[in-house]
């Protein structure tokens, strides 16, 4: 009797189960029939924080990079030159040690608050679809872009105190509605661009960030141990004043050997039949086309670069400030 009241409990359990599980199936099948979610909606709900309470939105660029590929964008980690002269000028006084040490613990403590910031830097994407090569971040069906470059780059620049904006507006949406063809992304941009200056007339820097279509070999260096993404300048020789763009991407150009003489390519001067000439360059002296790395790069490599970048570019800005 026991044996059989036995059963009759596993029967019943086994049942339920059922009945549960198809109950989950239909609800899910009536879900997407109706289209009430997708699958984008479904990661954003099932991915959370440390300690699982806070939702994260998949264009947090901050979020994915921390939890697909361990990317910290709060990290500072840039690799200097071992140049004698480079380390003599990162050498500090004995007696100055204690000090320096004291204060760097105070500007720890000191969070930015990034809203506060007056926007000066404006980053924008051109060829806002150029994609890097996808390896870290199938698994949340995200190919890595210069758009997402440009996301991270104004996280480390607003970590070191400069305000930026990134250019949320779609190129490619624009381009139609237009009637543009693709090689009149830089009409598009420069629509932007000047929307953006009337929106915030504070804005005195603007970055046009792109990615090479070169081999690896040429788009890549290895640092100590690391690989990065190398830079690369193009300035527009059919801009009037092309002088200016040109005597700023030098000064960049000095300041990134400074870190490492590999992770600079060259400054790509272009004029002529066939190419733009100009890239928007003539709308301010301080426009500048930066290309990081190239299709076969990962972002991973890309971001190493972004550091060394975003020093460069705070100091030569925080340098300048007054002009």
């Amino acid at each position: 009797m026991k044996r059989f009241k036995t059963h009759k409990k596993r029967n019943n359990l086994i049942i339920y189960l059922g009945l549960f599980l198809i109950s989950i199936g239909l609800t899910i099948r009536y879900i997407y029939k109706n289209n009430l979610i997708n699958n984008n909606t479904i990661v954003d709900y099932m991915i959370n924080d440390n300690f699982g309470n806070l939702k994260k939105d998949l264009t947090d660029v901050d979020f994915i990079l921390k939890y697909a590929m361990n990317i910290n964008l709060k990290e500072d980690k840039i690799a200097f030159s071992k140049e004698d002269d480079v380390k003599d000028k990162l050498e500090v006084p004995k007696d100055d040690k204690e000090e320096v040490n004291d204060n760097k613990n105070d500007n720890d403590k000191q969070d930015v608050n990034k809203e506060e910031l007056e926007k000066v830097v404006y980053i924008y994407n051109t060829h806002q679809e150029e994609k890097y090569k996808s390896t870290y971040l199938e698994a949340f069906n995200i190919t890595p872009s210069v758009f997402m470059a440009s996301k991270m780059l104004k996280e480390y620049l607003e970590n070191l105190g400069i305000g930026v904006i990134v250019e949320e507006n779609n190129v490619s949406e624009k381009l139609h509605s237009l009637n543009l063809k693709y090689s009149g992304s830089y009409k598009v941009s420069r629509i932007f661009m000047e929307e953006a200056v009337k929106k915030t007339p504070t804005l005195k820097y603007f970055i046009d960030l792109h990615r090479d279509s070169s081999v690896y070999d040429k788009t890549t260096t290895n640092i100590n141990g690391e690989s990065y993404a190398k830079v690369l300048f193009i300035v527009g020789l059919e801009n009037k004043n092309y002088e200016l763009n040109l005597q700023l991407a030098n000064k960049l150009k000095e300041k990134i050997v400074n870190y490492d003489k590999s992770l600079f390519r060259s400054i790509y001067k272009k004029s002529g039949a066939g190419v733009n000439g100009i890239y928007n360059q003539d709308f301010n002296p301080n426009t500048m086309l930066i290309e990081v790395g190239g299709q076969y790069n990962n972002i991973s490599e890309v971001n190493n670069t972004l550091q060394v970048l975003a020093k460069v570019i705070s100091e030569y800005i925080k340098e300048n400030q007054n002009e």
